[in-house]
């Protein structure tokens, strides 16, 4: 990713998520060092955005006036898009061309989301919201797994990422940390039981793929408009870490993912004629051993 874009990533990113991603984590999601993301920092200071950490040093970006303050509630603003304008336009004109592309489609993606949020997921989130507050368990009902199971889960619930759709619990049963799509809930019971386990509730760290992993490894690939369709509507999270390829309509994904290649295998399995693998080798032996044991059973 080029420096000029990843500045701009990183402005999204942060814009997306106030108060979630210190700069260790910023540094890891863009595989980046200190002085980098630091530099980026001082790039959007420059450019006069404000920006501000809490108790927990995670950022935030301040709006200039007061009255301003509920736009950063949502995704993206058509304020905030005039904004990105103004600050791009100093940009050769292709990659100028590029990120408004991007820019415009992540802004569309957001309004898209926004209008298609029930009441029922806002009021299971605000529940959610409410027993992370209270310190106390709650029950997920009817939860659909991938492994087709569909049951109860009683949890303890610690970490929220909308943007990500990820609910981050401890299940008191496995005695692990688990990750749970917040789509997939049906509802939300809180109990009177308080937490039990609060010594062990960690965050792990989500990659685009939806999975909670701290083990992640650096993934580089070259798609085709095939596959980047089918990974930024599955995956929007993705369009962070995509640039341009070197050839016609292709793109660079370049980023961590977790280390047992879960998610990001079936993306490239799904989508074999329209993707390249650089790097890293362990990734290549995975898939490879993958399709050899996908044969077998045919």
């Amino acid at each position: 990713m080029a420096p000029r874009e990843r500045v701009v990533s990183v402005l999204l990113k942060i814009l997306q998520n106030p108060y979630r991603f210190t700069r260790r984590e910023l540094e890891r999601q863009f595989g980046v060092s200190k002085d980098t993301i630091e530099g980026d920092f001082g790039a959007l200071r420059n450019a006069g955005l404000r920006l501000e950490t809490d108790r927990q040093y995670r950022y935030a970006l301040l709006p200039e006036r007061p009255n301003r303050a509920l736009n950063f509630l949502q995704p993206l603003t058509d304020y905030d898009r005039s904004l990105f304008d103004s600050l791009l336009r100093y940009l050769p004109d292709k990659d100028r061309r590029y990120l408004l592309h991007k820019l415009n489609a992540l802004y569309d993606m957001n309004l898209f989301e926004l209008q298609t949020i029930d009441e029922a997921a806002i009021e299971r989130k605000k529940l959610l919201h409410d027993a992370i507050q209270q310190k106390v368990q709650v029950v997920l009902k009817n939860y659909r797994s991938r492994s087709n199971d569909v049951r109860d889960r009683q949890v303890e619930p610690f970490y929220i990422d909308v943007s990500s759709d990820v609910l981050q619990a401890f299940d008191p049963v496995a005695k692990d940390t688990r990750h749970y799509r917040l789509s997939r809930i049906e509802e939300v019971v809180v109990t009177n039981l308080p937490w039990v386990y609060t010594n062990h509730h960690r965050a792990k760290i989500t990659d685009v793929f939806r999975i909670a992993d701290n083990q992640q490894l650096q993934v580089r690939l070259t798609i085709d408009v095939f596959a980047y369709n089918s990974l930024t509507e599955e995956f929007p999270q993705a369009i962070y870490h995509l640039s341009v390829g070197t050839l016609p309509n292709t793109w660079i994904f370049e980023g961590p993912v977790n280390h047992a290649f879960k998610g990001i295998t079936n993306f490239i399995l799904s989508n074999a004629a329209h993707v390249d693998i650089h790097s890293p080798d362990a990734l290549r032996v995975h898939i490879r051993q993958t399709a050899i044991d996908i044969s077998k059973k045919f």
